[in-house]
């Protein structure tokens, strides 16, 4: 007894040692301490602070991280010679094996647009080198539709716009022998192309500028005055004193084709036309 310490005696029996509780002092709060020198150092750790806050966004980002690693992974082709990679690649996304497999559908184009851009199959096959998927390969294919045809409808409204300013100068410069001198150059085209395909080829290119509709009707008006073969009938421009004097001149030629019903049915409506145009001329100065 005598070797008791003092103290014991006179301590209460009812109070224990106990652990002091943790200090809220955020001052002294820090969680990289419980971690290893290494792992303290780490790229990754460096972007959280050593805080409650901080603490928090490296769980938050590390259970971002378990989510995504727990969906399903795809390799990464090594390169364009990886072809087992890029099996492994196009069959998880659903890639056609073959190009046909894509099943685009034809463009809805006017008959004009036809055989100019629209390859679907080509197509096809440029997108299935590139690994596109079915819906990427598909909504490519509609946009491209979308642009050719907006620059279709550009392009066609630019011509008309072209063509009504050389029909406006034309008109300027022949005033009423427009129509006359238009229809010489459509008949030198039409005499002369050989074959229907050649006179519309000849038409939308020449007729589309003003110096060779002018280049036309000059020569047309050389056959007209010289009464050579269909160019006789042409309307080209006249005054009504020069058409009252064509008509004189027809109306006394018991022979022309006018006059004459021995002639065939298509060179006498011929001739009737044109004189008809003549005395159009004529009624028109009168009125």
């Amino acid at each position: 007894m005598e070797n008791l310490d003092p103290d014991m005696d006179n301590q209460d029996p009812e109070v224990t040692n106990t652990p002091a509780p943790p200090s809220s002092d955020p001052s002294t709060f820090s969680w990289k301490s419980k971690l290893s020198p290494d792992v303290q150092k780490s790229p990754t750790m460096q972007k959280f602070d050593d805080s409650p806050e901080g603490l928090a966004k490296a769980v938050e980002s590390h259970l971002s991280l378990e989510k995504l690693l727990g969906h399903e992974k795809v390799p990464v082709p090594k390169g364009a010679d990886d072809k087992e990679g890029w099996s492994r690649f196009n069959k998880a996304f659903s890639i056609p094996e073959k190009a046909d497999g894509y099943g685009l559908q034809d463009q809805k184009i006017p008959d004009s647009m036809k055989g100019m851009t629209f390859d679907k199959g080509r197509f096809a096959e440029i997108v299935h080198k590139y690994h596109l998927t079915p819906d990427q390969a598909k909504g490519l294919w509609n946009e491209y539709g979308s642009l050719s045809m907006g620059a279709y409808n550009k392009a066609i409204e630019q011509k008309k716009s072209d063509m009504a300013r050389v029909v406006n100068e034309l008109r300027t410069e022949w005033g009423d022998g427009y129509d006359g001198n238009v229809e010489l150059g459509q008949t030198v085209i039409s005499k002369f192309a050989g074959d229907k395909e050649t006179e519309e080829f000849l038409n939308a290119s020449l007729t589309s500028d003003p110096r060779f509709i002018k280049f036309l009707a000059k020569i047309g008006s050389q056959f007209a005055e010289n009464k050579i073969g269909d160019f006789q009938y042409a309307r080209f421009a006249k005054t009504p004193d020069q058409a009252m004097a064509e008509i004189d001149s027809i109306l006394a030629d018991p022979k022309h084709p006018y006059n004459d019903i021995s002639r065939r049915q298509e060179e006498r409506d011929r001739a009737i036309d044109y004189v008809n145009g003549l005395y159009a001329v004529v009624s028109k100065s009168q009125g």
